[in-house]
């Protein structure tokens, strides 16, 4: 059975990538560990917790995730980069 282009690149991109995909199209919202796990499971994408907490820590290094924890919970969100204004 064939399958579409979308499908097909899906198949082989990094967790990482998608992880940001998604952060990055849902901005204005964190995310907690749990939530972002569902997530990755509906990309058919089936990583340990601690494989996405280890990916978040690596983006959040880089400076494209921040985290905070609030009322004892840790969200993820993604980091907007602030460009260059030019006058």
């Amino acid at each position: 059975m064939p399958i579409s282009n979308i499908d097909f690149e899906k198949g082989n991109r990094d967790p990482s990538l998608l992880l940001m995909d998604f952060l990055s199209l849902n901005y204005r919202n964190a995310y907690t560990l749990d939530e972002l796990e569902a997530v990755m499971k509906s990309t058919n994408k089936d990583l340990s917790k601690r494989d996405i907490e280890s990916i978040l820590n690596a983006l959040e290094y880089g400076g494209k995730v921040k985290s905070r924890t609030i009322e004892g919970k840790i969200y993820y969100r993604y980091s907007k980069v602030a460009g260059l204004k030019l006058i």
